[in-house]
């Protein structure tokens, strides 16, 4: 056999074991990640209402498809100014976000937060997939319209991470919400998960997307594979986009920067990227490093002796992995009070 077929023959070979890889890659996650609950750390501290003096929460539940979605509507006293609707990011639900619920809550407004379908409080036997998160938020946002303590305000959606994702894919179609804030929210539910796996090798990262947005589509059907950049494409509502350059969980790169780059001639968009901030921009720079240090630390402790790392989440010191950046809640706090007033 000549040198060239031999040549052509192991090529063929490699892109069909690359391809494999990526499809085997591509189901692995889907099966992993999707295909389970998320019911929290149980050596993790969740922040309650009760941690933050005067903070009342008043349970709530609504429907969301076929699974209940629990949460709180929480405030502080006196007259509310609006109400916001928060989604949480990925890995338990909205008590890993208490304290800038709190925050928001601090800024005069009545806050909904909740479980989304397979998380903690709420119902549903798994996650399903990240594309369950816009109709959660769409589910929320209706319960908000109706509900006797919140229709009459004027509503805002803020999420961060998967939130941020649900708040830019849901804002375009949840009518009666003026405004939205996304934090460190990715373009694409597949692509996000592929960038993880693969990183730079494009090609493996282009299957393993291909594949999960092939489940997707099996799964969500019509309401499948939504792509942030395109939903917000054509936005006439005010809406601000926060991402950090150094964020190693929703690459900037691949996210923030392509999205921010499709809604420039946008002006209802207004953006912030922090050169010095990774993915929880919400927090100060210190706290978000002391973070991943303490859980690092832990992790690697884990391996050796599952009794000592118990230890160590409990010595955890809690109020500085979750001091906030004033500056960017600050913002935050502008925004709302200029399209909520």
């Amino acid at each position: 056999m000549e040198w060239w077929a031999i040549a052509l023959i192991a090529a063929g070979g490699l892109i069909l074991a690359g391809a494999a890889v990526g499809v085997v890659a591509g189901l692995y996650a889907a099966r992993k990640i999707f295909c389970r609950r998320y019911d929290g750390n149980p050596n993790l501290r969740y922040f309650q209402a009760e941690d933050f003096e005067g903070l009342k929460a008043e349970p709530v539940s609504f429907g969301s498809g076929d699974a209940t979605l629990r949460g709180y509507i929480y405030s502080y006293d006196g007259d509310a100014k609006g109400a916001v609707i928060f989604s949480h990011g990925f890995g338990a639900g909205h008590t890993s976000y208490t304290t800038e619920i709190a925050r928001l809550a601090s800024f005069g407004y009545k806050v909904l937060a909740f479980d989304n379908t397979g998380c903690m409080e709420s119902g549903g036997d798994t996650l399903v997939g990240f594309d369950r998160g816009v109709a959660d938020l769409l589910a929320a946002a209706e319960f908000a319209e109706k509900d006797v303590r919140l229709k009459a305000y004027k509503k805002a959606f803020v999420g961060h991470s998967w939130g941020g994702f649900s708040v830019m894919n849901a804002f375009s179609s949840a009518k009666n919400v003026c405004c939205a804030v996304a934090m460190c929210g990715f373009d694409g539910a597949a692509r996000v998960l592929a960038q993880n796996v693969f990183g730079r090798f494009a090609p493996l990262r282009a299957v393993m997307a291909w594949t999960l947005m092939l489940y997707d589509r099996a799964v969500f059907g019509k309401c499948a594979n939504y792509r942030s950049s395109r939903s917000l494409k054509n936005i006439k509502k005010p809406v601000l986009l926060l991402y950090g350059k150094k964020d190693m969980t929703v690459r900037y790169r691949w996210n923030g920067k392509k999205i921010l780059s499709a809604l420039s001639g946008n002006s209802f968009v207004r953006s912030e990227v922090y050169e010095e901030k990774g993915h929880n921009v919400y927090l100060t720079c210190e706290a978000e490093a002391l973070m991943h240090e303490t859980f690092g630390k832990i992790g690697k402790a884990a391996r050796r002796d599952k009794a000592s790392a118990a230890k160590m989440y409990a010595d955890v010191d809690y109020a500085a992995i979750t001091k906030e950046d004033d500056s960017v809640m600050g913002l935050i706090g502008e925004f709302l009070r200029s399209h909520l007033s």
